[in-house]
């Protein structure tokens, strides 16, 4: 759901030439629209690109509008898109058959230019704002990252989705090193500024659509890398290392560096040669744990993985 000023994408499913042509000319200025004239089509559709809102049909060559919206409210990735409904029925209980489906609204034909318009746009403002609180309420508000409430719930979703399609999750947990004797030296204000810092740079890092950064809690972050094996991590958290050195920013005095460095720890848990069960979930941010703090041990601003403790252990 678009929250600034981009106009809305607006997907109309429906099979009547007329009624799309309708459609287009009452809601040009509300939004883009893109229409699918069967239900084969608009899930082809969507899948490409979700849509803000759909306007849809109940009688469709293929599949009724009920089943339709039914299966994309199932479906947590469409849950949250708004469906109004288009019908020339008016038959006792069918309002409450939408309604029981998720649908938001209804429109009844003859459709009204106007009528159709201002009820889209209710529904997209509705939506918005939302999709702002619910933003709101999963980032961290100092470095738009996403917070630690979000970071456990996609943990839970990622490490179901990797048991199931039986492929790599790492989970990454770095620290600022010695970020106290920073604070102290320099002011919580400067401390801030160097936490955004840090942030911009695991946004550059974590740029695939499933990737996920977060701010874990004070100067921690943590990073969930889905379908990420251990040649991918090293790789990608060896550059996450150099950026964040390149950023130049002195450090305080008596620190173990004289500019500003991170400590990290990677956990990669691989399906295919360990058995996982639900209770691991948290077992992984543990052992990601362990491995950050064992590159404190052995000199901070280095990347160790789990499997190294056990190597050192050995």
């Amino acid at each position: 759901m678009r929250i600034d000023n981009e106009l809305a994408d607006i997907l109309i499913i429906d099979d009547d030439t007329a009624v799309i042509v309708a459609l287009n000319k009452a809601l040009k200025n509300v939004g883009r629209i893109r229409f699918a004239t069967d239900a084969k089509q608009a899930f082809n559709m969507i899948e490409e690109s979700y849509p803000d809102l759909i306007l849809l049909d109940v009688e469709l060559p293929d599949v009724r509008g009920l089943e339709v919206c039914t299966m994309l409210k199932n479906n947590p990735e469409t849950e949250n898109i708004p469906i109004l409904f288009i019908t020339s029925h008016t038959e006792m209980g069918f309002e409450e058959k939408v309604f029981d489906v998720g649908a938001a609204d209804y429109i009844g034909k003859p459709l009204q230019p106007r009528v159709v318009a201002a009820r889209v746009q209710t529904h997209l403002d509705y939506h918005r704002a939302i999709s702002l609180l619910e933003k709101l309420a999963h980032t961290d508000s100092m470095t738009t990252l996403y917070n630690r409430r979000t970071f456990d719930e996609q943990l839970i979703i990622e490490s179901k989705r990797a048991r199931r399609e039986q492929e790599p999750l790492t989970v990454v947990i770095l620290d600022i090193d010695e970020f106290k004797k920073y604070n102290d030296h320099f002011g919580h204000i400067e401390g801030d500024e160097c936490i955004k810092q840090i942030a911009l740079s695991l946004i550059e890092c974590a740029k695939r659509p499933s990737d996920l950064a977060a701010r874990y809690g004070g100067e921690e972050f943590a990073l969930l890398l889905p379908n990420t094996d251990n040649v991918g991590a090293k790789l990608l958290l060896t550059g996450l290392l150099e950026s964040i050195q390149a950023l130049n920013i002195q450090h305080a005095p008596d620190t173990v560096h004289d500019r500003v460095t991170v400590s990290i720890g990677y956990k990669v848990l691989d399906p295919v040669t360990e058995t996982m069960v639900s209770s691991d979930d948290w077992l992984i941010v543990k052992e990601a744990d362990k491995a950050l703090y064992q590159s404190k041990r052995n000199g901070r601003n280095r990347i160790t993985a789990f499997t190294d403790l056990n190597e050192e252990n050995s």
